[in-house]
């Protein structure tokens, strides 16, 4: 049966300049070269999961979002339908920009820096009646999930409507950017699968653990992944990933007798770190979705970031399905 992993969050025009060193105030640089491309981190993952599932069909990617009505907008809309993504329930704004995304890209390590103008997204605040047409039918199904980010609005609205009409759903969570008055334990008790980075983990232990002693080692980040999972919903996935950059992640569920490092990908050409982090969330919830372990599912998703840091772009540079399949010698 056909699973369904519904999207809501940005979408966003990528403005992208790569360059050998990033200016100082009041410095001008003369860049190498300019790119666009297709991007937000809400269009992302939806690209991922579309694109890391199998062509079979046996995962659904559904966007909700806002677009502005200009170019911009139409080529956000296209790139989403090109990659099989469900777009019916994608506005168009009229008299809104759709979101810009300025990134400035270091040539020689990869490393972006990111500059995001909301523009459409600032508009994305489905009502009660929205969310409950969109869900009608949706099954209580434990292998159904939303997957939901920072870059929108109404984030604490998505998650309390969800758990509260919708509780068997999995609400898959990367808290960025990093907003702490969504750091709440009310909030974080509605999670079902939480995805952050290790700086993102620490500033949450800050706010919600403040007794919890942070320890700067592979162990500390372990017992950290073990705390901030028990603040999680426990009725569901109970899940947290803990991602290191390129040394790997740490994930963490109640099954599991204690948290589990996986290395990443050697890589020898970084061309463009943008989209790694939702390139994994992607390939994460498409294979919990197709009913993968969770130790499954990481390995892909590690697999499949190592392969879109090796390309120009956000959601251009997510792999298909048969590409991590084949390097995972499947």
């Amino acid at each position: 049966m056909s699973k369904t992993v519904t999207i809501i969050g940005s979408l966003n025009y990528d403005l992208v300049t790569f360059t050998k060193k990033v200016p100082k105030a009041g410095e001008t640089i003369q860049a190498n070269s300019f790119e666009t491309h297709m991007g937000g981190k809400g269009l992302n993952e939806a690209v991922a999961v579309a694109r890391l599932s199998p062509p079979s069909g046996h995962v659904q990617s559904r966007m909700i979002g806002c677009v502005g009505a200009d170019d911009f907008g139409k080529s956000l809309r296209q790139c989403l339908v090109d990659s099989g993504v469900d777009v019916s329930n994608v506005k168009t704004i009229g008299g809104e920009s759709s979101g810009v995304a300025t990134i400035l890209v270091e040539e020689e390590s990869g490393e972006n820096r990111i500059l995001i103008t909301a523009g459409a997204n600032g508009h994305l605040k489905p009502s009660d009646e929205e969310y409950k047409s969109i869900f009608e039918s949706d099954k209580e199904d434990k292998n159904e999930y939303v997957v939901l980010q920072n870059e929108y609005p109404d984030t604490a609205k998505s998650i309390s409507w969800l758990k509260t009409n919708k509780p068997s759903i999995n609400i898959a969570y990367n808290p960025s950017p990093y907003r702490p008055e969504l750091v709440t334990r009310d909030i974080w008790s509605k999670i079902d699968l939480l995805i952050v980075n290790e700086g993102e983990a620490q500033d949450v232990a800050k706010l919600l653990l403040p007794d919890l002693d942070l320890v700067d080692s592979m162990e500390g980040v372990k017992t950290l992944a073990v705390e901030i999972q028990k603040l999680l919903n426990q009725n569901n996935l109970k899940t947290v990933v803990i991602t290191l950059g390129s040394k790997g992640c740490i994930y963490y569920d109640a099954q599991l007798d204690e948290p589990q490092f996986v290395k990443s990908r050697k890589v020898d050409n970084v061309v463009d770190t943008t989209g790694a982090g939702d390139t994994f969330f992607g390939g994460l919830v498409s294979n919990l979705a197709l009913g993968k372990t969770l130790a499954q599912a990481v390995e892909f998703a590690t697999a499949a970031s190592s392969l879109a840091i090796q390309k120009k772009g956000a959601a251009e540079g997510i792999p298909e399905h048969k590409d991590v399949i084949q390097l995972l010698g499947e």
